[in-house]
């Protein structure tokens, strides 16, 4: 259908060089930064005791390309283990073979860089700082030349050793990173099920598919889209559930435990009312934990050791037993991020907060599926009416 306002096209392709909107706070890149230059001088380290002056700085170059793959993308496919070390490995060959077979410099030149970018995508280990390392072992200079084929082994190997043994430290001690990054989303329990949310109508597998169908080179993994997949249908989620918050969910009559009451008194009222636990609290009604028994057995292998664990109610206040810090959410909180956080993780209750930090209600995965189910129930009952519209 013709459409009657079309977008000026000049518009338009200023609009397609303007920069896309930042992702990356300043903390994260902060620390790409602190750990691309730790690498760096590492990698440079290794590279002056070859050579010295210009040629110690053009193999230092490609490896600082590395650098920003590995730390500034650290969940690119092109930064992982494999394409680093592979990449740099078979363009350096290649670059040698080149430079000692062909005379012509500007012929071995590109010959070095197209045939690099082959082997790269034939080995499935691309890496585009593979292109500098075949081309430095062109037109790197004597110093470079009569390393022949230990060019590949120092500086090539020994660097890119240098930055995946950096990468994997600092990547892996900064919060929110993992590297090498995650091939699936499967379950966190060892089995072969992808996370409960990867579940849904669009997998991995279909994604890998997609992108083979499309014959498309994405720097990002199956895993990887699929989880932007997962996100992207999170914030869907909670556009069309619109207003609906953890407190018109919650339940409300709780029971409370005191901070002073026995443990074996405090396990009677649970089974009173068949439930597992209860959040506990102070003199000032403030949430200081969550009593389970039921937690404590979690982790106990035989039935003696669990008598040994029930026996400790005896004689002890709920402190003594109780879980500090248990999850909490805000009475505000959209039911779909408690959703996904429940999804990912082991909790099957979350305490609610209101607006001044006391206790509200709580939410069971019990609250949740009836949640769901009264969501989808509308839905399908919505649904034919406004078809109609």
């Amino acid at each position: 259908m013709h459409d009657p306002f079309p977008m000026p096209m000049k518009y338009t392709r200023w609009r397609d060089w303007l920069p896309d909107a930042a992702t990356v706070s300043w903390p994260e890149r902060l620390r790409a930064g602190l750990g691309g230059a730790l690498a760096i001088l590492l990698v440079g380290l290794i590279a002056s005791s070859v050579s010295a002056g210009f040629g110690s700085v053009l193999m230092t170059a490609s490896m600082g390309a590395s650098a920003v793959i590995v730390f500034g993308l650290p969940t690119s496919p092109l930064g992982q283990p494999w394409p680093l070390l592979g990449g740099h490995l078979n363009s350096a060959v290649i670059g040698v073979l080149c430079q000692q077979f062909i005379p012509e410099p500007h012929l071995a030149a590109a010959l070095a860089v197209g045939l690099a970018i082959v082997a790269m995508l034939a080995c499935r280990c691309a890496h585009p700082p593979g292109g500098a390392t075949a081309l430095t072992a062109v037109i790197g200079g004597p110093a470079i030349h009569q390393l022949g084929l230990v060019y590949l082994l120092h500086p090539i190997l020994t660097g890119a050793v240098a930055i995946l043994a950096v990468g994997f430290v600092v990547n892996n001690l900064l919060p929110g990173r993992q590297y090498p990054l995650r091939k699936h989303l499967n379950s966190k329990h060892g089995a072969k099920d992808p996370e409960p949310l990867a579940r849904g109508p669009v997998q991995e597998a279909d994604i890998t598919r997609a992108v083979a169908e499309l014959d498309l080179l994405v720097d990002l993994t199956p895993a990887e889209l699929a989880r932007l997949y997962i996100s992207a249908e999170r914030h869907a989620a909670s556009r069309l559930a619109g207003s609906l918050r953890c407190g018109d969910i919650a339940s409300r009559d709780v029971l409370v435990l005191s901070a002073d009451l026995m443990a074996e008194h405090a396990w009677r009222l649970l089974r009173q009312r068949e439930i597992s636990s209860a959040p506990v609290m102070d003199g000032q009604g403030r949430v200081i934990g969550l009593f389970s028994p039921a937690a404590m057995l979690q982790d106990v292998p035989t039935l003696t050791l669990a008598q040994d664990a029930l026996s400790q109610l005896q004689g002890k206040p709920v402190t003594a037993l109780m879980r500090a810090n248990p999850p909490q959410v805000g009475v505000n909180t959209p039911v779909t991020d408690l959703l996904t956080q429940m999804s990912v993780s082991e909790e099957h209750l979350t305490l609610v907060l209101d607006e001044a930090g006391g206790l509200y209600g709580l939410i069971s995965q019990t609250d949740l599926i009836a949640s769901l189910f009264h969501q989808q129930l509308f839905a399908t009952q919505a649904g034919p009416a406004g078809s109609q519209t």
